[in-house]
């Protein structure tokens, strides 16, 4: 295990102290969240715990960070379930008031068990609107043995809970609960042995170890279920489980069908996930994603006998270094647009300066002024946009015709838009086209394909439709053949502004 931290951001460790072996985890703070960096497991053998803790712990300690720093790195430690009690008791009426010693008599229910030579921990919770109370207790000489150990070899301990907790909060981070989720069971599966959590949101409650026999997995889970349900009604815990969440032994599928019938039976939500697996590994990783220092949830067995926590330890200085840098980059922007703005007032003022009349000028003179000046032009916009620009119209009918056509006859009236100005809105004014044509009918007395094509580009052309979208053919009349004459047809298109009733019966 090499000292990466040195590349780190906030380096956190995490250590999961047992009898026969001591595992390590050494997170680091990356844009994702913190990633781990380095892991690491040796057995105890013949050699003292605190032997094999320096020898794990020197290559941290001596990093270049390490030394730039006066103050001892904090560690989070783990203790194996077999060393810490866990369970959650109903608050009644009659224990409502009770000390977390009084909790942990409840919940062990033994005679021959003193409180006062232990560390208890305890913190209240509402569980569907029903208090209940998780209190955990270890043996007082082994956290105070475990802190000055930690001291001894230039470290301070930040944390002390069970494993089992670790283990839950490392499985949070690979996977998360669903949505809605209030109950939630995390299986760990190992090689041999495994280990189900019964957790509230993020607050394991208790949990339960198990074996596993090879080849029927999927019993002794079932098993587990069953026994931790039972552990929560104990506990008068009346709300479902919804949610089992099975980590490790990626190497055991278990097949759809399987995954039906587990939630068929149990009635909850299955979820796998391939990591992490009921090992020290596990639980030395959950050790370092705790953050002790900032928060102050969640069961802490040190926490009446760890050393007390600085400003210097929890100030932000990664967010005041980004903060500031955002700050100076906003100040540097707002300071040119500043600039701009003054160079632009600058020469306005110095172009003012050239009309000596401009300087006699009262504002509100001014501003009387420039509202007459923008109602006429109010009035011309107006005037040019209800006005009909025949020469557009007639040279696109023009253009539009076929070449044998002939106009006879043209009409066009549009009476000026009265304004706004009165109270029952704008006028509506009249207006009308009327082009009469004559075509020369085709050989055998039908006219020609071209006149189908010409009033479908006028019904079709923008400029006419703006005035008179309703284009109607009126008139048509079969002229004989005169003398030196072909027979013709006479027609009429009549053009006509879109009347307020054929708009409603649009728009609907």
């Amino acid at each position: 295990m090499k000292p990466r931290s040195q590349f780190g951001f906030s380096p956190a460790i995490g250590l999961l102290v047992d009898q026969q072996q001591i595992a390590i985890s050494v997170t680091a703070a990356a844009l994702g969240g913190r990633r781990e960096i380095a892991r690491e497991v040796q057995l105890c053998d013949s050699q003292s715990t605190e032997e094999v803790l320096g020898r794990m712990l020197e290559p941290w300690l001596s990093s270049p960070r390490a030394k730039r720093s006066k103050m001892k790195p904090w560690v989070r430690v783990g203790l194996p379930e077999a060393r810490v009690f866990q369970a959650a008791v109903p608050i009644t009426a009659s224990n409502r008031q009770h000390s977390a010693q009084n909790f942990f008599l409840e919940a062990v229910q033994a005679t021959n068990v003193r409180a006062e030579d232990r560390i208890v921990e305890l913190i209240k919770l509402d569980l569907d609107n029903r208090p209940l109370a998780c209190v955990a207790a270890s043996p007082r000489a082994v956290i105070e043995s475990s802190i000055e150990m930690m001291s001894r070899l230039g470290t301070r301990v930040g944390l002390i809970e069970p494993a089992p907790t670790s283990l839950y909060r490392a499985g949070a981070y690979y996977r998360k609960a669903p949505r809605g989720s209030k109950l939630c069971v995390r299986f760990f599966l190992g090689e041999i042995h495994a280990i189900g959590v019964l957790a509230a949101g993020p607050q394991p409650l208790f949990w339960h170890t198990f074996d596993l026999t090879k080849g029927d997995e999927t019993t002794a889970i079932l098993a587990a279920y069953s026994t931790l349900w039972m552990m929560g009604r104990h506990a008068r815990i009346a709300l479902p489980i919804d949610t089992v969440i099975v980590h490790g032994r990626p190497e055991l599928a278990l097949t759809q069908p399987q995954q039906e019938a587990f939630g068929a039976r149990t009635g909850t939500r299955f979820v796998r996930c391939d990591q992490p697996a009921h090992d020290a590994f596990g639980a030395a990783f959950g050790l370092a994603l705790a953050n002790p220092l900032t928060e102050s949830g969640g069961l802490d067995l040190a926490r009446t006998l760890k050393p007390p926590v600085t400003i210097r330890d929890i100030f932000p200085y990664g967010e005041l270094a980004a903060h500031g840098a955002l700050v100076g980059a906003a100040s540097l922007f707002l300071i040119g647009v500043a600039a701009e703005t003054n160079h632009r007032l600058h020469s306005v003022s110095g172009s003012a300066k050239a009309i000596p009349w401009l300087a006699n000028q009262q504002q509100a003179k001014l501003d009387t002024e420039k509202k007459t000046i923008e109602e006429r032009l109010k009035a011309v916009s107006v005037f040019r946009d209800s006005r009909v620009n025949w020469s557009a119209l007639l040279r696109t009918i023009a253009a539009a015709m076929p070449e044998s056509t002939l106009i006879t006859t043209l009409s066009g009236d549009a009476e000026i838009e009265a304004g706004s100005g009165s109270r029952t809105g704008p006028a509506r004014s009249k207006k009308k086209l009327v082009v009469s044509f004559e075509t020369p009918l085709a050989g055998n007395g039908s006219l020609p394909q071209e006149v189908d094509v010409f009033l479908a580009s006028l019904r079709s052309d923008a400029t006419l439709n703006r005035h008179f979208p309703l284009i109607n053919v009126t008139g048509f009349r079969a002229n004989p053949a005169r003398q030196g004459v072909s027979p013709s047809a006479s027609y009429s298109i009549v053009c006509l502004p879109s009347s307020e009733k054929t708009k409603n019966t649009a728009s609907r």
